[in-house]
């Protein structure tokens, strides 16, 4: 024990589940950090400031500073000094199909790409968030797979989820074709751009290249981000 904490080992805290009757489940999952996403675009973007100016940006809490700053460390040492890898790192590292609390909806026939995309940036209505995904892609590069995922990045999936629910149908697994509604923190929403085609916000270019890594669309983040 050191300063009142314990790190006390995976068998420890299995004799002490059995004492009380209860056991230790362990399952590994895919990594979903949005931290992972901030610290890459720290590393590659100019307008997100650099590692060492975080404590003074408003758009993260002392507790987000700090895990980004651990990613930051992570990134360049798995990546070195090649951007791409790094986006590329992060977007597996934060895939939105994989952020504890998404949410998945499925398209209904007859609903096409361009009518799902404005169910989905009508679910934000009053609600801080950001579309990404085949969104992205169709306002940063003019073209987009169809079908493909549209993401809803947002603070609370609560209120968009029920908005959703009215006219999609909420399916238990990630839907490629659908929209993906995903939790996240305010940092995600910084330099989002207006779309003129829709009521709300698109993420930045950095954060939709990294987006679509995660979702495995390397050539669509490979155009986003080629020149850079």
């Amino acid at each position: 024990m050191s300063a009142g904490k314990t790190s006390p080992s995976l068998e420890t805290l299995r004799e002490l589940a059995l004492a009380v009757g209860l056991d230790v489940d362990v399952n590994l999952v895919p990594a979903s950090d949005p931290a992972a996403a901030i610290a890459a675009r720290v590393v590659t973007d100019p307008a997100t400031p650099a590692a060492d100016d975080l404590e003074g940006w408003d758009e993260t809490s002392p507790e987000e500073t700090a895990s980004i700053s651990a990613w930051v460390g992570r990134l360049e040492r798995l990546a070195g000094n090649d951007p791409r890898r790094v986006l590329a790192l992060a977007g597996r590292y934060s895939a939105p199909q994989h952020r504890r609390g998404a949410r998945f909806f499925a398209s209904k026939p007859g609903v096409t790409q361009q009518r799902l995309i404005e169910i989905a940036s009508g679910a934000l209505k009053g609600q801080v968030g950001a579309l990404a995904g085949v969104v992205a892609a169709k306002v940063y590069l003019g073209h987009a797979p169809d079908p493909g995922p549209v993401v809803v990045w947002v603070s609370d999936t609560g209120a968009v989820a029920e908005r959703l629910a009215v006219t999609l149908r909420e399916a238990d697994v990630y839907q490629p074709a659908g929209v993906l509604v995903a939790p996240t923190i305010s940092a995600y929403f910084a330099d989002m751009v207006k779309s003129p085609e829709w009521a709300h916000s698109v993420v930045s270019p950095v954060q939709a290249a990294i987006d679509l890594y995660g979702l495995g669309y390397d050539q669509l983040a490979d155009e986003i981000t080629e020149g850079w």
